[in-house]
């Protein structure tokens, strides 16, 4: 008897999750020749607050001295911000000059010094893209440390390799692949998100080569030059935000700057400092932060509230203080963006309410359009609102409303059940996240996202039934008529339920014995005729129309299912490709007699007339691409499957003889 495997739906979850994860750029780092990582904090904050645009003094192109006129021995200064707003010099000498093949240029390896470089414990966190400058000409960007050793040794990104970004087209296009060997490891540090969701959000961030560690917030008190700027501050990781009213800021060589993936409830920023500004144009980092190439993020401006000692590297202590521009280039030797450009934020609402003990928490951020994060930044906050408003994981029942609006289009809207006897957050996300990761990465068009809300009502109820039994009401049926099951759902720790479901028998489908499935809408089943597919490469690749509306016609884990299966029971061995002339019955597939009815009644016609392999394949393929089924809701979980059989006959099988109805003198 033929049957199907059955397989839970966090089977086909898991999947397409690892499916995913394989098509998606793998960007895991490697440490340069010279183990060398970035001077870069990358900080979640929870509450800053932004102001007006800052102001920008009109530059033109400094004079710039090109690597190779560079020796050991000649000295110079840098600029970058200890302490406040204000950029403070510090000595640079070049020790010698790192040769690099492939996409990356050379490397000039500097030691600095100085009294407030000194103080900080070398060169930090935070410090990327500080400019140097040998002869009063500008030489490049500081962008990378040896960690756990000299902190007074620092390697310079050429500026004429950051140069280049600025004759870059702003327009969105294909992202620059990040080379293996190329990226300088990146410090990051959390605030916001913890346990399970930092996690979540830590495995996500290291296909950029990041590291996450999560943040200690404390206070520091204001110190000379920014005093008046100082609220309540924390660590690298503060959540906390500058108080107060802000001017508007100017942005020169030496300012920190933020790029900013989110905002809001969690905000996710990468510190550095400004190298160049020309017009409204600058450089900043000295190395990728992303690496994603064309890129349109939020830049901030910065206020440093100290340097933090540390054996490993030290770190700036840093608020973002406003908005100032976007980020258009994200590239192997730095960032460049424009100032007063106004950079694209998709709003993220997550809203979950606990009806056993009444908490309700609401998350609100507004989140980088970047393809590759936003299902991964939404994810963790959705799973930071679960876990904080349940203060529990473990298992219940959740019903989930997802609504994604989409530029030109109809929002995507879903609402579904979920249970799970372990954790009831992960299942009740899991098919969220994996929405709003195709909608980003389709890979017919591009899709842009709007808006993404969850709301989630959660209990620590079980509200499951498991089908206990199915039967078909007519022992026969013809094409076209409308077939009745009766399904048994008995209710965990309830009474048994019953459910009447109807089905049109195609009119097209031929004689024979057909099954008949009953499943819950929360398992699917792996079929051992097809095998299992991949369902998230073909999504990938439809239009988004079509994958909006392939996803929306899913069941729902309430839903009880009835379908029809397009291939008869007492075959098993069905070979798609079988010759015309094989004895094999397909009638319940291909929608043609079988075999032997098909010779008596056509015997005489010429064999060209028969149909071949092809048509009966073609005629099998429509059938399984638009599969018969019916839904109906229930207030439960349903779990559970049951196979039925039903025989369809034909008018033709049917149809009595001539002597049955006149007698055997007619």
């Amino acid at each position: 008897m033929m049957c199907g495997m059955i397989q839970s739906r966090s089977h086909e979850r898991g999947a397409l999750r690892s499916t995913m994860h394989k098509r998606l750029v793998d960007r895991t780092a490697a440490t340069a020749a010279t183990a060398m990582i970035a001077a870069v904090a990358i900080v979640m904050l929870c509450g800053s607050m932004f102001w007006g645009p800052s102001v920008y003094a009109a530059q033109e192109r400094v004079d710039t001295i090109d690597v190779s006129e560079l020796r050991p021995g000649m000295k110079g200064h840098g600029m970058t911000v200890f302490r406040g707003l204000e950029p403070e010099s510090f000595d640079v000498e070049v020790i010698g000059i790192i040769r690099r093949g492939g996409q990356l240029g050379n490397m000039v390896l500097v030691r600095v010094s100085g009294a407030a470089v000194e103080a900080a414990g070398g060169v930090a966190e935070g410090m990327s893209g500080s400019p140097v400058y040998v002869g009063g000409k500008l030489a490049g960007a500081i962008a990378y440390v040896f960690p756990g050793s000299d902190h007074f040794v620092a390697g310079v990104t050429p500026i004429a390799d950051m140069l280049r970004m600025l004759d870059y087209p702003d327009a969105l296009g294909a992202f620059e692949e990040v080379p293996a060997g190329a990226r300088a490891a990146t410090s990051l540090v959390v605030s916001g998100l913890s346990g399970r969701a930092l996690g979540r959000l830590s495995e996500a961030l290291e296909r950029f080569g990041a590291t996450v560690r999560p943040a200690a917030s404390f206070g520091l008190g204001a110190g000379a030059g920014a005093s008046e700027w100082v609220g309540r501050t924390g660590s690298t990781g503060s959540s906390e935000s500058v108080s107060g009213g802000r001017p508007a800021q100017e942005i020169k060589p030496g300012s920190a700057i933020a790029l900013q993936l989110a905002q809001g409830d969690v905000e996710i920023t990468a510190f550095g400092t400004v190298t160049y500004v020309e017009g409204d144009k600058f450089l900043a980092f000295g190395h990728p932060v992303l690496g994603n190439g064309t890129t349109d993020l939020a830049a901030s401006s910065a206020l440093v509230h100290g340097v933090i000692k540390s054996d490993s590297t030290p770190f700036k202590v840093l608020s973002s203080t406003g908005w100032v521009g976007a980020f258009t280039q994200d590239r192997l030797s730095g960032v460049a963006g424009r100032l007063g450009r106004q950079a694209g934020l998709i709003p993220v609402s997550v809203t979950v309410v606990d009806k056993e003990t009444g908490h309700e928490r609401s998350i609100s951020a507004q989140v980088a359009p970047e393809e590759s994060l936003v299902a991964d930044i939404f994810g963790s906050s959705a799973l930071a609102a679960f876990d904080g408003t349940l203060d529990r994981v473990g298992g219940g029942t959740a019903t989930v409303e997802l609504r994604v609006e989409l530029a030109g289009r109809q929002p995507y809207e879903r609402v579904d059940t979920f249970w799970s006897n372990s954790d009831v957050a992960g299942a009740s996300l899991s098919n969220a996240f994996d929405t709003v990761d195709l909608i980003a990465n389709n890979a017919a068009e591009r899709a842009t996202i709007e808006r993404i809300v969850l709301k989630a009502q959660v209990g620590a109820d079980r509200r499951t039934a498991m089908i206990e039994k199915a039967r078909v009401l007519q022992k026969t049926a013809r094409p076209g008529d409308q077939v009745e099951v009766e399904v048994t759902l008995r209710v965990f720790r309830g009474p048994r339920v019953t459910r009447v479901l109807s089905l049109v028998i195609p009119d097209d489908i031929g004689s024979g014995t057909v099954s008949l499935m009953v499943r819950g809408g929360s398992v699917s089943v792996e079929d051992e005729l097809d095998g299992w597919t991949t369902p998230v490469q073909e999504l990938l690749y439809m239009d988004v129309d079509d994958m909006l509306a392939d996803l929306s016609s899913r069941p729902l884990g309430n839903d009880i299912v009835l379908e029809l299966e397009p291939y008869l029971l007492d075959e098993p061995e069905i070979d798609m490709t079988v010759p015309v002339g094989s004895e094999l019955h397909r009638d319940g597939v291909s929608g043609r007699e079988s075999d032997d009815k098909a010779k008596g009644k056509d015997k005489g016609k010429d064999k060209e007339t028969q149909p071949g392999a092809a048509d009966l394949q073609a005629d099998a393929d429509e059938l399984f691409s638009k599969p018969v089924s019916v839904r109906v809701p229930t207030d439960w979980v349903v779990q559970g499957v049951k196979w039925l059989t039903i025989e369809v006959e034909n008018e033709v099988d049917t149809e009595p003889a001539i002597e049955e109805l006149y007698g055997p003198d007619m």
